[in-house]
């Protein structure tokens, strides 16, 4: 999964450029070119979509003096705004687990001033949700009015740990989880092959920092083959290779991987099913046709392809046991007992390819 251009990866900073959360940039730019930003908004959505990446786009737009609105980038400006160094756009972060009391009082006078230099001024509160309860109280009368041309923007992927006297406070931003062929789009253009970009978009679940982390990793390989391994277990008619697979997988070395393989195959099963179900434009891992066909077809003969829907609920039920820390062998034997309807003994010559 490893690109020769990973380590060019960088993020869009400005709002046009910002891929998958045409709702909210669109929201954002109308606000900006129609003059009314809200006081105080919430971006909230998944970790890693953009939603910090937007707070600080939205100090580019109403910073920049080359490119009103939008930010370019490319000023002195825009550099030092990106750099951090912009006392007009300054970002928050927790001062270990939590933002304190400290760091919420200087939110505070900060956010009572007239702008040093810019028109308007941008304060982003990152991972907002880790606020202890005394900065959150600390920042509420400046979220409801703070001074002329002041703007803050919490970010969270957490909005219900927030106050709801916070919530209430703020226009909510909501940012989506970027769809699968936008992050294989992504993944291609920066020198992947399209097995391995569809294989880094399952497995970043929607996340564009996740994707850039898995562009340096070289890990495809031995990921499929675990999925493989445990479809063959699944497919025997004896026992044995169950406990064999479940052992082998489950072990202290492996175990790290496993969230990731479990990631694949019941993405792998999902492609199967919507494939049997006439849906193939919602496939992402077009790649590996030749195995989802073959699964596809046999599913096709149950009422519902019902060997599917249990497949994908046995990879939920794993998942769910290893984020519980249940141990491992075990998650894996009950998941590929589950499994064994639903992989044909014919689906081994597929495997094998």
């Amino acid at each position: 999964m490893k690109s020769s251009a990973c380590a060019s990866v960088s993020r869009p900073m400005r709002l046009r450029d910002m891929v998958g959360q045409d709702h909210a940039v669109a929201l954002l730019l109308r606000s900006v070119e129609s003059r009314r930003v809200a006081h105080a908004y919430l971006f909230d959505g998944p970790a890693g979509v953009g939603k910090r990446t937007a707070g600080v786009a939205l100090g580019l737009g109403l910073a920049c003096p080359v490119a009103p609105g939008q930010g370019c980038a490319q000023c002195d400006v825009c550099r030092r705004i990106l750099a951090g160094h912009h006392p007009d756009v300054r970002t928050v972060a927790p001062d270990g687990t939590q933002i304190l009391i400290d760091q919420a009082q200087d939110i505070v006078r900060l956010a009572s001033t007239r702008p040093h230099e810019a028109p308007a001024r941008v304060i982003v509160i990152d991972d907002a949700d880790r606020m202890n309860a005394s900065a959150a109280n600390c920042l509420l009368k400046t979220l409801e009015e703070p001074f002329p041309g002041t703007h803050l923007v919490l970010v969270t992927a957490a909005p219900d740990r927030l106050l709801p006297t916070i919530r209430s406070r703020t226009q909510r931003v909501r940012f989506l989880p970027v769809p699968p062929a936008t992050l294989v789009t992504l993944a291609t253009g920066r020198g992947l092959d399209a097995r391995s970009a569809e294989t880094a978009a399952a497995l970043a679940g929607g996340s564009i920092a996740r994707l850039w982390e898995l562009l340096g990793t070289d890990t495809e390989e031995g990921l499929w083959g675990a999925v493989a391994v445990l479809r063959r277990a699944a497919a025997e008619r004896t026992m044995a290779p169950v406990f064999d697979a479940a052992a082998g997988l489950g072990d202290k070395e492996s175990k790290d991987t496993l969230p990731q393989v479990l990631a694949l195959l019941g993405r792998f099963y999902r492609d199967a099913l919507v494939t049997a179900v006439g849906a193939p434009d919602l496939v992402l891992l077009r790649e590996r046709g030749r195995e989802l066909d073959p699964l596809a077809a046999a599913a096709r003969r149950h009422p519902g392809c019902r060997p599917l829907h249990r497949a994908l609920a046995a990879v939920v039920e794993a998942e769910t046991g290893l984020a519980a820390n249940v141990n491992a062998t075990l998650v894996l034997e009950r998941m590929l007992i589950a499994l064994r309807p639903c992989e044909p003994p014919s689906s081994d010559e597929a495997l094998s390819r």
